[in-house]
């Protein structure tokens, strides 16, 4: 099995998703599972980081994309951001998904199931909606 992760950020950001994510990315790549990510090049305490666009970290393939830093002043930025970033998610998504896959989506940004699970018939893989906390925000 293998299995593909989907959130806005991953290793090496400190933000809650990130550690929870990685610490199971790590564990399952640990015992022998095939894991990839597909996560921004942005940490989210450091707006002007780039990351590399693709690396393997302890056995994790993570895939990076760019978007658009517009950052968390405005509602618009904010809303700019995650429509460039579902864009690139789901170019990379199609690309990287297999059938069989069992591709896991965060809540960051929120509503990035729905794009998952809308794709999720065209490459057939299996979608699991991993919910944290909702903000109101």
């Amino acid at each position: 099995m293998r299995v593909v992760f989907l959130n806005r950020y991953f290793f090496p950001d400190h933000s809650a998703t990130a550690q929870i994510l990685s610490d199971l990315a790590f564990h399952l790549a640990d015992r022998g599972e095939e894991v990839e990510v597909i996560t921004s090049r942005q940490l989210y305490d450091d707006p002007v980081a780039t990351l590399p666009r693709r690396e393997c970290v302890r056995g994790v393939n993570v895939h990076r994309l760019s978007a658009s830093r517009f950052g968390r002043h405005s509602l618009l930025g904010r809303g700019l951001d995650y429509a460039s970033f579902y864009a690139a998610s789901a170019a990379k998504l199609l690309s990287v998904a297999r059938k069989g896959d069992v591709v896991v989506v965060k809540t960051d940004p929120p509503m990035l199931s729905v794009l998952a699970s809308v794709l999720a018939p065209l490459k057939r893989y299996r979608t699991v909606n991993w919910l944290h906390d909702v903000y109101p925000e």
